[in-house]
């Protein structure tokens, strides 16, 4: 079943702890401390993973999106300061909620593994966490931290600050869409994302949380794993999403796919998908290898005010996904690279 209480805490950071791999070997967090504007409820603490529980693989995949451009960005802002809820419209297309495989918050080729904590500079989730926080801190930024509430009072807090969907084994109860965890900070001139998942999550998921296809389906082991040479990688992720979004544009409605493979791509059952979760097939055609073609768009629309747009293969699996804001586009027909 999908995780409980599932919701954004707008808050104020002030300080964090954190275990090392002495002090917690098997499941160590990183805890960070917050308060609302008007310190009522005095400080609430996130517990943050830092190692996965799965011994098979315990390293994370991080994202660190450095400025994030959102277009649900001023409606977050708009938010008291306090625990939200997210159910209903707010858990969809185009609410509040993240999702990482829906949401196209990041691209994914972008992500690091990390383990815990081992020696050296720059080599783990540690090191990558820490100074985000403390520049939090120390610019008195507002902190949007997703994930599911807990307690109540002086005690509570909330978890769940990472990728809930496409777990195996005895993590699969949780699994669910629009559910992600994750730390969005507004520094007031800049947004910055923090996004954090586990090695053995799968990179695709069904609707309702769990891996696809359910066997033999891509991890983010398989696509960010540096132990595995670049290359092989690179053949994994080309293979996976062979053609990209690389352009769009805005009134008329029509997006660009670039082919990034050697070999044609056939376009049958292919779709665009919008915001609100409306899809455009696109017609049968074949992308020739290394070429580029745009498509007019009839059944979804790509409004003025920033949104997404995720391009399905035949089998309706994400090929690629991007999100674009209302600074942007402009009136005339804007065109949007990405």
């Amino acid at each position: 079943m999908p995780i409980e209480d599932y919701g954004v805490w707008k808050a104020k950071p002030v300080r964090f702890t954190y275990e090392t791999d002495e002090e917690d070997h098997v499941s160590p967090h990183l805890s960070l401390f917050f308060t609302t504007s008007d310190n009522s409820r005095g400080e609430s603490r996130a517990a943050i993973n830092i190692k996965s529980g799965d011994k098979s693989d315990s390293r994370l995949a991080f994202w660190l999106v450095k400025n994030f451009e959102n277009f649900q960005n001023e409606r977050l802002r708009e938010l008291k300061p306090g625990f939200h809820r997210l159910e209903g419209a707010e858990q969809g297309p185009n609410g509040l909620a993240l999702d990482y495989i829906r949401g196209n918050l990041f691209r994914r080729e972008t992500g690091r593994l990390l383990p815990h904590d081992v020696p050296g500079p720059d080599n783990d989730i540690l090191d990558e966490l820490i100074p985000v926080l403390d520049g939090a801190i120390a610019n008195d930024s507002i902190i949007y931290i997703f994930g599911s509430r807990f307690g109540s009072g002086s005690g509570s807090g909330i978890h769940d600050i990472h990728m809930n969907q496409g777990s195996p084994r005895r993590w699969r109860r949780d699994n669910g869409v629009y559910q992600d965890g994750g730390i969005l900070l507004d520094f007031g001139d800049h947004w910055t994302g923090v996004f954090i998942g586990f090695a053995s999550q799968a990179v695709h998921t069904d609707s309702e949380g769990q891996p696809s296809p359910p066997h033999g389906y891509l991890t983010w082991n398989d696509i960010l794993n540096p132990e595995i040479p670049r290359e092989q990688r690179r053949k994994r992720d080309i293979s996976d999403r062979p053609v990209q979004i690389s352009e769009a544009v805005i009134s008329p409605d029509m997006v660009t796919l670039t082919n990034h493979t050697d070999g044609a791509v056939q376009l049958h059952g292919w779709s665009v998908r919008d915001t609100k979760g409306d899809s455009d097939y696109l017609p049968d055609a074949t992308l020739p290898p290394g070429r580029r073609q745009s498509f007019q768009l009839s059944g979804c629309a790509l409004p003025r005010e920033g949104g997404i747009i995720t391009l399905l293969n035949d089998r309706g699996l994400k090929v690629d996904g991007v999100r674009y804001t209302a600074a942007q586009t402009r009136p005339g027909g804007q065109i949007v690279s990405f």
